[in-house]
């Protein structure tokens, strides 16, 4: 089977990377179609979804465009099935439009414009103009494709409910990139708790903070990352007189070897539908690299992995809860270790390199009625 990544993504993203590393895998002749336009601003605050802002990146999209179109035409080959990723809701219409003749069409959108920019940021009002322009570029983008791969079953209900016709829904979890796969040997510091992420809303960094203050000197949270909601946090960390050691951002090929260092590593706490439906890239990293996790419950959590046998999970918005938990792990270490190994076996069974590759060979292989060969 021919696949082609077609689109504006971000080549670097790890739904982008970890979907094209599955393709590869699993025998597809794979290629791309790109022009890079949204990575020059990796923290996408309020300021970015203005109108001064949105009109250039309107611009930008244009001249985009026409030069996909031209490199659609200049390549070679068989029809192929074209894919497009994380940040493709444009690239999607495009697609459909451009992308002739084709095998068909697949959009792994991870997220969908109304649950990011209404339900989760709130960067626009529900119910206003924006967000119905908003409802009515998602249900194009999900009606257009062939196929619609979600993250999870709960968030392909969802899409599903967004205006993706359910047959036409498939489930391909994330897993964790190949650095995380590598054998790290623990190495934990006493007392040491870690948060890796963007700062954005469905983490419920104001849990993490609220925790921390809970907490006092009985654990060291560490905290890494920038995104739109560090500033706050950092503000409320102060109001609360929490003791967090705020640290930047970290390349990717550091983040293993930080994480063996943590005696507890923190998902996410948010109490959106977003939060629920989803297993973030941060959860499988923590469980690949084998440490002891704990996250917020939810349906999409249960898909991946299993409240206390893989991780410890508590309820949405509850430092209490949260605290506890983490006191929990901090003071068995026989139980956090087991929590962490079980963890990274789950990973590696059945969302390594090889499960992922066979999932996607048969989704593609299912929907296109060709068979992918390994």
């Amino acid at each position: 089977m021919n696949v082609c990544f077609f689109g504006t993504y971000d080549r670097g993203h790890s739904a982008n990377r970890l979907l094209a590393n599955a393709v590869e895998a699993s025998g597809a002749r794979l290629d791309e179609v790109h022009v890079p336009l949204w990575e020059a601003e990796p923290n996408k605050t309020r300021r970015y979804f203005g109108a001064r802002s949105l009109g250039g990146l309107a611009r930008r999209y244009v001249a985009s465009a026409g030069a996909l179109r031209r490199r659609w035409r200049a390549r070679g080959g068989p029809p192929p099935v074209v894919l497009v990723g994380f940040g493709g809701q444009l690239d999607v219409v495009l697609a459909a439009r451009v992308c002739r003749p084709r095998r068909g069409l697949v959009f792994a959108p991870l997220v969908s414009l109304t649950e990011t920019l209404v339900e989760d940021r709130r960067v626009f009002p529900a119910g206003g103009a924006r967000a119905r322009a908003l409802a009515a570029l998602d249900r194009l983008t999900l009606r257009l494709p062939d196929l619609v791969l979600a993250d999870t079953a709960a968030h392909g209900r969802y899409l599903a409910g967004l205006g993706a016709e359910p047959g036409r829904v498939a489930t391909w979890y994330l897993g964790a990139e190949p650095e995380f796969l590598s054998p790290q040997p623990p190495r934990p510091i006493d007392g040491r708790v870690l948060f890796i992420g963007r700062y954005l809303p469905l983490h419920g960094l104001e849990t993490i903070v609220a925790a921390a203050a809970r907490l006092g000197s009985r654990a060291r949270i560490t905290m890494v990352g920038d995104g739109p909601e560090r500033a706050r946090a950092e503000q409320l960390a102060r109001e609360m007189r929490a003791p967090i050691d705020w640290r930047p951002p970290l390349p990717l090929d550091e983040l293993p070897g930080e994480l063996s260092r943590a005696a507890v590593v923190l998902g996410v706490f948010g109490s959106s539908e977003k939060a629920a439906m989803v297993v973030p890239n941060k959860v499988y990293q923590a469980a690949a690299v084998g440490r002891p996790l704990v996250t917020r419950d939810g349906p999409g959590l249960r898909e991946a992995f299993e409240p206390g046998t893989h991780c410890l999970a508590c309820p949405p918005g509850d430092p209490d809860a949260l605290a506890a938990a983490i006191v929990r792990l901090l003071d068995d270490r026989v139980l956090a270790e087991r929590i962490g190994a079980a963890a990274r076996e789950r990973v590696l069974t059945a969302f390594g390199p090889s499960a992922q590759a066979a999932r996607i060979r048969d989704v593609l292989g299912a929907r296109f009625d060709e068979t992918v060969h390994g």
